[in-house]
């Protein structure tokens, strides 16, 4: 493996191919960034991931809600806007509920849900600097 030190390897495929990776089933994983990505009330979580070693920090989280995906959307963009992200034009990709939130240029976070039978799973990933992954 070519270790050429580019630094523009990107982060979003697979999460899980990183060692510094932490992820785990059911619950929020360790040194989650909470404060950052918070479980919505009344959420279950199916699982979740981080990883603080990459450039920047890696987090994901999917999570089922018996609510419309536009209730988990909304939720998410309120909390998000509150802590200086932005949200980019766009509510979806095809028939899922997609947004894309951005900071300080090099932060994203993209929500994505879908509904089925009156239950919501959403995806939450999110790449933001190591210092605000809280």
């Amino acid at each position: 493996s070519p270790a050429t030190g580019s630094a523009s390897v990107t982060a979003s495929a697979s999460p899980t191919a990183s060692p510094g990776t932490s992820a785990t089933v059911g619950t929020i994983v360790a040194g989650f960034p909470e404060t950052l990505l918070p479980l919505m009330p009344g959420a279950t979580v199916i699982s979740s991931s981080f990883d603080k070693t990459s450039t920047p920090a890696t987090a994901a989280l999917v999570a089922s809600i018996n609510a419309p995906t536009a209730t988990v959307v909304e939720f998410y963009t309120k909390h998000l806007e509150a802590q200086g992200f932005k949200a980019v034009p766009g509510d979806a990709v095809g028939a899922v509920a997609s947004k894309d939130f951005v900071r300080n240029d090099s932060e994203t976070v993209n929500i994505a849900a879908v509904e089925a039978a009156g239950l919501s799973t959403f995806t939450i990933g999110a790449n933001v600097a190591a210092e605000s992954a809280k």
